[in-house]
């Protein structure tokens, strides 16, 4: 055997010693039939062995034994002796393996299934089992390859339809106040990311959300997306691509509202350990449909380009950093729905203990947009004005999670918006408060 497991079959010698002392080897309980008359023997067996653990037909006897009264670890040491005194002998490994999968010991297996393979000589049979054995026990010790997250709750806003608060001198015409709403909603999340070899993973998310309001219902909210794409990683895992695919659909107002396909590319470089940058690239070819609460919706169809450098840091075990700086570029079928827009975000991710319990966490975050837009909008035409519409949105808040049970905790998040903009009816500000149940796995 390897360094990894020759000290384990070394112990198993040894610890007949301790048994001499006045110790007990440990056997199967709740055998049937005959049980008592095997584990008599496999008591003597043991004995025996004490005097001479090189005993091959002896440690043969006390495997098939040990077998039979599903006492694996019996078994187990009595194939590491056989090992420790014939370490080139393939089929022993191979029995060692399995055995050690009886008891779920993965790792251990995985080990015994390595050495095999190395070994020469090994038959073309022998080579065939070890292999598909070694991926069963790399399957059982890997990380599931899914993962989730899902909550659901209520949303309150004081001002959920962006209404401005008053009339200003520059307006051609009246606009919408605003309007104060609760909502309830659920959003999940689904990830898979499935390795198909040391470079190469396979990744896919599906995320949905959606919001019933109970006053504004033409902002009843519905979203979808997928996306797929692979991951390529180099060999020492500082350096990745992932090209990647993507669909989505939003749902407003009970009808459909806009679909949307695409793809991007994103390339990590990890510099250390929790620390990394990803710049990003995403196109979306997006379609907008009128609908009775939204006639001019198709004005927005057209392209939307995303240039992103993305961020993260571990700052302590219970502190990270995240940071995203964006440009988007969007080209409408209508010249007032066209923009560009600069966004910068940071947030922190901050883990403690309180009132004796484990992992809760606060993060705080904010955010920056500036968006220029390119064409004169339908009501300054109508008035013979030149205006064009700029915003300048601020965004802050903080979510909180308080741990109810493993995986599983009570969402708290807090935002406040204003957007400043230089036409009157675009000016707003709001406040949300989000509460609900929420899990991860």
């Amino acid at each position: 055997m390897g360094s990894e497991f020759r000290p384990l079959s070394v112990s198993r010698i040894l610890a007949c010693i301790v048994v001499a002392a006045g110790l007990s080897p440990g056997l199967a309980q709740g055998a049937v039939g005959d049980s008592a008359s095997l584990q008599a023997e496999l008591d003597k067996i043991y004995q025996s062995l004490l005097v001479d653990p090189s005993d091959a037909k002896l440690n043969r006897r006390m495997i098939d034994i040990a077998v039979q009264l599903q006492d694996y670890d019996a078994a187990i040491g009595a194939v590491e002796r056989l090992i420790f005194y014939d370490p080139t002998n393939a089929a022993l490994q191979l029995e060692a393996a399995r055995l050690y999968m009886q008891i779920e010991s993965y790792a251990a297996a995985a080990g015994y299934l390595k050495e095999a393979v190395a070994l020469p000589g090994l038959t073309a049979e022998q080579r065939a089992d070890a292999t598909t054995l070694l991926a069963k026990a790399n399957r059982a010790t890997r990380p599931s390859p899914w993962s989730g997250f899902g909550q659901v709750g209520m949303r309150y806003q004081t001002n959920a339809n962006h209404g401005s608060v008053a009339l200003g001198l520059s307006e051609p015409f009246p606009f919408e106040k605003p309007t104060a709403d609760w909502n309830t909603f659920a959003l999940g999340t689904l990830g898979l990311a499935e390795p198909v070899d040391d470079n190469l993973s396979i990744e896919a998310s599906v995320s949905g959300y959606y919001a019933d309001q109970q006053i504004v219902d033409r902002l009843d909210l519905g979203f979808a997306e997928g996306i797929v794409g692979p991951r390529i990683t180099n060999d020492d895992g500082t350096l990745s691509l992932k090209p990647y695919g993507l669909v989505q659909g939003i749902s407003l107002g009970e009808a459909p509202y806009q679909f949307a396909y695409g793809g991007g590319a994103l390339v990590r470089w990890t510099f250390a350990d929790g620390w990394w940058i990803e710049p990003q690239y995403e196109y979306k070819d997006r379609t907008y449909y009128n609908t009775d609460d939204y006639p001019e919706a198709t004005d927005q169809t057209g392209i939307f380009n995303t240039y992103a450098v993305n961020m993260n840091g571990q700052v302590t075990d219970q502190i990270v950093w995240s940071g995203r700086f964006a440009f988007h570029q969007n080209d409408a079928a209508a010249s007032y729905q066209s923009y560009d827009q600069y966004v910068a975000t940071i947030a922190f991710d901050i883990g403690f203990d309180l009132f004796g319990i484990e992992d809760w966490s606060v993060s705080p975050f904010a955010s920056y947009s500036y968006t220029d837009f390119k064409g004169i909008a339908p009501p300054e035409k109508y008035a013979s004005l030149d205006t064009r519409r700029n915003d300048r949105l601020w965004i802050v808040g903080a979510n909180l999670e308080i741990p109810l049970r493993e995986k599983i905790a009570l969402g708290l998040a807090i935002e406040y918006s204003k957007n400043i903009s230089n036409l009157d009816r675009d000016d707003y500000e709001d406040l949300k408060v989000v509460i609900g149940p929420q899990g991860r796995f």
